[in-house]
């Protein structure tokens, strides 16, 4: 068996320069090549959004890998790389990295959970019919729109940050530390001229593909839209239902062959959370040396049994729930 030192240092996939070929491509098409077409051929030329949509999660597979250090070798170029396929999908990089690395060390902290519910229990009938059309609104979009006007905040004074951390992240004390550090992120003038820069970018490219669709420009904004759907579906399933006990709190799951590809074999999320800088390629044999314990359900089952809304702080175990 390899060592775990191994597995956390592994070199990246020598697949990695054609997989980001791919999705750039695609992800050109999208914002610039299918408006063209679409003038030529008619409605006919949406169909070729099908792999687009198709090769979104390996497009976020791909950032994932250069938030974690394993897209390309040399880290300038493993950055540069991660920035280029972030706005080819419409998200700020630099808030992308500094979230997913926060989730990764505080993971189902009381910030990290929004699949509980922590409604008293005589909560009236309203109160929680908004809850859970709240928790719906985020898989089906929510997430995403609020990533992507998250570089707003670089333009409100920092003596206002506090405030917005407090009221965007909740009050809990376990989450002092997340508050304090998202406010150190948000005032630090390197990291808000390099999120200023990149959001002005996504502005121009946002009104250069309105202008190349013309007539056509509901077809980007629902295959943009249908991004972002997607991505909030998935942003936190291998975490719903999750205890705080379970190994790395997070899942695994089933996929087939196709599936793992697309995903870039993060169906083994509780795999990724144990070694997050192993690259994507050794997770299934990581998996293989050190096989998860209990039930492992297919990923097209995880992603639907979210919908069934928000769980009770009980969900996540006795002492958690005290906690809560």
């Amino acid at each position: 068996m390899p060592s775990p030192a191994l597995w956390r240092h592994a070199r990246p996939s020598h697949w990695n320069p054609w997989l980001v070929g791919l999705t750039s491509l695609t992800g050109l098409w999208q914002w610039l090549g299918l408006g063209w077409a679409l003038r030529q051929w008619g409605e006919v030329a949406s169909l070729t959004l099908l792999p687009v949509l198709l090769l979104t999660p390996m497009h976020w597979g791909l950032i994932h890998e250069s938030i974690h250090g394993q897209l390309r070798l040399k880290p300038r170029a493993n950055e540069r790389t991660g920035r280029a396929l972030s706005l080819l999908l419409g998200l700020p990089y630099e808030i992308m990295r500094f979230g997913h690395l926060m989730h990764h060390r505080f993971t189902r902290q009381p910030y990290d959970r929004p699949d509980i519910c922590t409604l008293p229990a005589d909560a009236s009938f309203a109160s929680r019919a908004g809850r859970w059309l709240g928790y719906q609104a985020r898989l089906l979009g929510g997430m995403w729109l609020t990533e992507v006007f998250a570089p707003l905040i670089t333009w409100i004074p920092a003596r206002h940050l506090p405030a917005l951390a407090l009221s965007a992240l909740g009050a809990d004390p376990q989450d002092d530390d997340v508050r304090r550090r998202a406010v150190m992120f948000a005032t630090d003038p390197v990291r808000r001229r390099r999120i200023q820069r990149d959001f002005l970018v996504l502005l121009a490219a946002f009104g250069l593909a309105l202008w190349t669709y013309g007539p056509w420009w509901p077809v980007f904004v629902a295959a943009f839209a249908a991004r972002g759907i997607w991505l909030s579906i998935a942003d936190n399933l291998p975490h719903f239902g999750v205890t705080m006990d379970e190994p790395a709190r997070s899942r695994n799951f089933r996929a087939s062959a196709l599936g793992r590809l697309l995903v870039l074999n993060h169906h083994l999320h509780q795999v990724h959370h144990q070694y997050p800088t192993a690259p994507w390629h050794l997770l299934p044999e990581i998996d293989a040396a050190q096989p998860a314990h209990g039930p492992v359900i297919p990923y097209w089952r995880a992603v639907l049994r979210q919908f069934r809304g928000p769980l009770p702080a009980s969900s996540l175990g006795a002492d958690a729930a005290r906690a809560s």
